[in-house]
């Protein structure tokens, strides 16, 4: 029966990996337009939830945690570097979508002061892996595999 479900669960994993890829790696590039138009326009715009942030984060630690289904990772190692970077970016610009929304929505601060932490948000996570890959460089990374 463990048979089963482990068979179940890598079939329902394969055919939400395409969608894991497309939205991870263009998420950074559709999402940023969306933090621009907040301040353009002046008014709150929805990003991708934290429902989608989380569904996305769990198959990319499913797919790095359990050989059988890192594949991917083992003929093209330079997916797992790759996608943690678009993965952080990502979060980085919602992190900054959602303190322009606080702005737009409940003018809890002045724009400046939204525009200064979207800045920051996106600026932090940036600095997070600049230092990340010093510490341990892609090329260790992807022999490792």
């Amino acid at each position: 029966m463990g048979k089963l479900f482990a068979i179940i669960g890598a079939i329902a994993y394969y055919l939400c990996y395409p969608f894991l890829l497309i939205m991870i790696i263009l998420g950074p590039i559709m999402e940023f337009p969306v933090l621009l138009e907040i301040y353009r326009l002046e008014t709150p715009r929805a990003g991708m939830t934290i429902s989608v942030m989380s569904f996305l984060g769990i198959l990319l630690f499913l797919s790095y945690k359990y050989p059988r289904l890192g594949w991917l990772y083992r003929k093209f190692p330079v997916l797992v570097p790759l996608l943690q970077m678009f993965f952080l970016t990502l979060a980085g610009i919602e992190f900054a979508i959602f303190f322009a929304n606080l702005w737009a929505d409940k003018l809890l601060y002045s724009k400046e002061v939204a525009i200064l932490l979207s800045v920051l948000s996106v600026l932090i996570v940036r600095i997070y892996l600049s230092y990340w890959y010093r510490k341990y460089p892609i090329s260790y990374k992807v022999h490792k595999l």
